[in-house]
């Protein structure tokens, strides 16, 4: 639940979110025996690209690669026809940071109060190779 925890969210939201995301084809998800290690959530359209709204994998999942793996399928789907993909990550959220940049990604702005009064987001694009 973290970094969503901390910003207000609740889990039965979160839950209820993710699943009219799976509903409209908008989520992607890992899984290994029925169970699922992680999640990526993302908007078709955003700034002549495409926005990942949401990256998550279970903290005993964490460095298998499912997070890079969810992200290839993104940009695999994203490249064709887009020209950016974007992400945001909190600015504190300093293991984001080293993931986006080990992606590719370049941070492009830094964006105070847009998920929270005194918290501010990383704006990060990748273009098409």
């Amino acid at each position: 639940m973290e970094p969503w925890r901390s910003l207000g969210y609740q889990g039965k939201t979160l839950g209820r979110y993710l699943r009219r995301m799976a509903q409209t084809g908008r989520a992607l998800v890992a899984e290994e025996k029925g169970e699922v290690l992680g999640i990526l959530v993302f908007q078709p359209d955003f700034l002549l690209g495409m926005f990942v709204a949401l990256l998550a994998v279970r903290p005993e999942a964490a460095g298998r690669g499912i997070g890079h793996a969810l992200m290839a399928r993104t940009e695999k789907m994203a490249f064709p026809k887009k020209r950016w993909l974007w992400v945001s990550s909190d600015s504190a959220n300093r293991p984001a940071a080293r993931f986006y940049r080990k992606l590719g990604f370049a941070r492009v702005a830094r964006l105070p109060g847009l998920i929270r009064d005194g918290r501010a987001e990383i704006l990060w694009r990748k273009g098409r190779a």
